[in-house]
């Protein structure tokens, strides 16, 4: 009875995002398995090309002139069973295709590292005290889908940090035969969790998915994912990655915007996990300082249980809006450094000015490109804030050339600093120069949001100096987003430590001085649902490349979408469509708007080669 295998490609094209049938020679019938890697001809020419085996079947009637498998690519499987179903849920979910999701499950290959692979397994100790009395793993036994907020203040010295509590419950699924897998947003907290491995001594059973790797690195990791028991972790594209048994998804910080990615079909590492944990019937695990409000959402849903770990706050205090340091604050920050201690002030943007205007008429000076307002980045030069232009600032409207700043950028501040604390070293951290770690006695460190380095001790001031200019924002997300970032920074500061909001008012100035992070959340969702925002429903955008075919996938959708459960959103960008519509009709839409922009494209007359002329982002909360 003839084999057929089911092959998929490695591709974007939403042509392409179906299995293809191959027959199996009979010098490959007992070598070849799922997840091997092929190589087949494809299209009219039958050109060699690669894909990857999704099923092996004995069929007794195969299609006629059927072609055959040409020769294996690999020498063994380079994905696992449970990986396709993920990314053939997510593509599902996300209005996307297997195959470009495939893109971000499979390294690229290393013949050499194959050919000298060897699984094995490692001894660790296990820290049966340690794992019994920790508190997450605890929970973990009763309630498998948690929501865990740990110690705002606390590092791993003293085995009290998250990275602490996460290696731990990794090492306990260990230690009963299964794997785990923990997600990070960003370098740094890849660097604290590794340092909690290294302090347990178990990094020897753990495996690192990284873009950071050199290529075989990531190759060898993988395939010792495949095989091995192990703890797996790494940034956001390591929720594809493999894990033999899995019995824990962990995942921190959720509302931190490195967890969406970029690019097709525009998936988020919180959503991707919460579909891992359904198919693989694994424990998750999502934890943060602050939650976010799909978190709070899947409290109030009972999907998640909150465990919140207990420990000392710092002493809060919320000042007038009238300087980013008053008197009282500017004497502490003296008397703090001249101590010798340490003084950390968070400024919303980085550069010499967030954005300028005229000096003469008072005129904002915008972007000839985009109209988006200019700022000037780091080293001086002038820049749009949206579509990142170097530029020679034009003359005003009025004819002049001279310009001020509105607000001061953590640049400016910064040399502010040096000069009204000569006795202090100053320092700058910021997205494109990050600091990590830092130490030393009467630092003052100024710092953007998401860039804060950690120092030895803890900062003994924390001053979130734009607190009112961040929740401010023109964003959905402005004041959740600001909140996390504050929560983010505040955890640096030792347990003595006083905090400052600058700017602050009614409600969320209560919240901030009990630092209670969680009840603020839960205020700005409940706002949400009143408007029925997000995440109360989700919302989607198809874009496309040209007014044509924009009006093409109007006219199609037309009587297609439910009036009584999709709303179209008004926006103001061009050949741009939104639709606001509820959780449960997620799977329909996602599938109605797939299947339409892909015979839209097939029909396309504006179509230029390789062109996507439609882009899907089933949960686009940036146009609101």
């Amino acid at each position: 009875m003839p084999l057929v295998a089911k092959i998929r490609f490695i591709s974007a094209l939403p042509q392409l995002d179906k299995e293809f049938d191959y027959l199996v020679p009979a010098k490959f019938a007992d070598q070849l398995q799922l997840g091997y890697q092929v190589n087949v001809p494809f299209g009219s020419g039958a050109k060699e090309k690669t894909g990857v085996v999704c099923a092996i079947n004995q069929e007794d009637n195969p299609r006629e002139k059927l072609l055959s498998i040409l020769s294996l690519a690999s020498i063994t499987s380079v994905v696992t069973p449970q990986q396709l179903a993920l990314c053939k849920a997510v593509a599902a979910r996300q209005a996307g295709t297997v195959g470009e999701l495939l893109s971000t499950a499979i390294p690229k290959r290393y013949v050499r590292v194959e050919k000298n692979f060897v699984s094995g397994t490692q001894e660790v100790p296990n820290h049966t005290d340690l794992v019994k009395d920790n508190r997450l793993v605890i929970h973990l036994q009763e309630h498998p889908r948690t929501y865990f907020t740990p110690k705002l203040l606390g590092n791993v010295s003293d085995r009290s940090s998250w990275a602490i509590d996460f290696a731990l419950a990794a090492l306990k699924e260990y230690l009963q035969g299964k794997s785990s897998l923990v997600v990070l947003p960003d370098f740094a907290e890849l660097a604290r969790f590794e340092a909690a491995l290294a302090e347990l001594d178990i990094s020897q059973i753990a495996y690192r998915h990284s873009s950071s790797d050199t290529g075989s690195q990531r190759h060898l990791n993988h395939l010792l994912a495949c095989s091995n028991v192990a703890i797996n972790y790494g940034l956001r594209s390591a929720c594809f990655a493999p894990a033999k048994n899995l019995g824990l998804l962990m995942l921190w910080d959720d509302g931190d915007e490195s967890h969406i990615e970029q690019s097709a079909p525009y998936w988020q590492s919180r959503e991707v996990l919460l579909q891992r944990a359904e198919l693989e019937q694994s424990k998750i695990v999502i934890a943060s300082h602050a939650p976010s409000t799909e978190v709070i959402r899947l409290i109030d849903m009972g999907h998640l249980v909150p465990l919140q770990a207990v420990g000392d706050i710092p002493h809060a205090s919320v000042t007038d809006l009238s300087d980013r340091l008053d008197a009282n604050s500017f004497a502490l920050a003296s008397n703090t450094l001249k101590a010798g201690d340490s003084v950390l002030i968070q400024i919303a943007t980085a550069g010499w000015a967030s954005s300028l205007v005229c000096i003469s008429c008072k005129e904002q000076r915008v972007c000839s490109i985009c109209s988006s307002s200019i700022w000037v980045d780091p080293l001086g030069k002038f820049r749009c804030r949206s579509c990142k232009a170097n530029m020679e600032l034009p003359a005003c409207i009025c004819g002049k050339t001279a310009t001020r700043p509105t607000v001061l950028g953590a640049s400016a501040i910064a040399s502010q600093m040096e000069r009204s604390f000569p006795e202090a070293t100053v320092l700058r951290s910021n997205g494109e120069n990050r600091l990590t770690k830092v130490s030393g006695q009467s630092l003052l460190v100024v710092a953007t949001p998401g860039s804060e380095p950690e120092i030895d001790g803890g900062y003994s001031i924390v001053l979130i100096a734009d607190a009112s200019r961040m929740i401010g924002a023109p964003r959905l997300r402005a004041a959740e987003q600001s909140i996390g970032k504050w929560a983010n920074a505040i955890s640096l500061a030792k347990t003595s430590a006083k905090i400052i909001f600058v700017g602050l008012r009614e409600s969320l100035a209560e919240r901030m001085l009990t630092l209670d992070f969680y009840r603020a959340i839960r205020d700005d969702y409940a706002d949400r649902v009143d408007l029925a925002l997000p995440p109360q429903t989700r919302v989607a955008s198809v874009s496309s490349s040209n007014s044509s075919d924009h009006s093409r996938l109007l006219s199609q959708l037309e009587g297609l979408l439910p009036k009584d459960r999709v709303r179209t959103l008004k926006v103001e960008q061009p050949n741009l469509l939104v639709l606001d519509y509820p959780y449960s009709y997620g799977m329909e839409i996602a599938e109605l708007l797939s299947k339409t922009t892909q015979e839209l494209t097939k029909s396309s007359k504006t179509k230029k080669p390789g062109e996507r002329v439609y882009r899907i982002n089933m949960d686009d909360s940036k146009v609101i």
